[in-house]
């Protein structure tokens, strides 16, 4: 796929993402209902903590310090992505899966400037409730996991200094 196709669809999935969160937050951010009875419902609950992972231990970093982080794992998801495209040439699975990854990332991003946090909208009871843009983050992890089983040989070979290398040429280029 070539790079023009592979942000075009990024910027499709994020625009579908933010139009279903605009919606839900100027129009249904106050209503629940069950979709599924006992295991889903719509739930819109604004998640201004932080990341999941420390939502969960009720760890709030801050609005800039999920920016800041949310820019620096932008910036190496395209780097990382840049590197695997040049060892590898099997593309689709890869290019697919960095979709869904830069897609997640830039929603992540998008939601903590609009909204001051992720209106996540749909409750798996009695887990968690979230968005879109988890979905796109799970996809993003299963579809590189299996991009690498598929490509064990390639990945082997990767050797850390290798990526260290290819990032610093990247950057010194730019």
């Amino acid at each position: 796929m070539k790079i023009r196709t592979v942000i075009l669809w990024t910027i499709v999935l994020v625009a579908i993402e933010q139009v279903i969160k605009l919606v839900i937050s100027t129009n249904y951010r106050d209503i629940n209902f069950e979709i599924i009875p006992s295991l889903l419902e719509f739930k819109p609950t604004l998640n201004d903590k932080s990341f999941y992972w420390l939502s969960l231990m009720n760890i709030n970093v801050g609005r800039w310090a999920r920016l800041a982080t949310g820019i620096i794992f932008f910036g190496v998801l395209c780097l990382f992505y840049l590197y695997m495209k040049a060892i590898s040439k099997k593309g689709k699975l890869l290019d697919t899966a960095f979709i869904f990854g830069f897609a997640g990332l830039l929603c992540s991003l998008s939601d903590n400037i609009f909204f001051g946090g992720s209106w996540d909208y749909v409750y798996l009871k009695p887990l968690f409730v979230f968005d879109l843009k988890d979905l796109y983050l799970n996809c993003f992890v299963i579809l590189v996991l299996i991009f690498f089983h598929k490509n064990k040989a390639e990945i082997n070979n990767v050797k850390t200094k290798n990526i260290v290398s290819f990032a610093k040429s990247k950057l010194k280029r730019n």
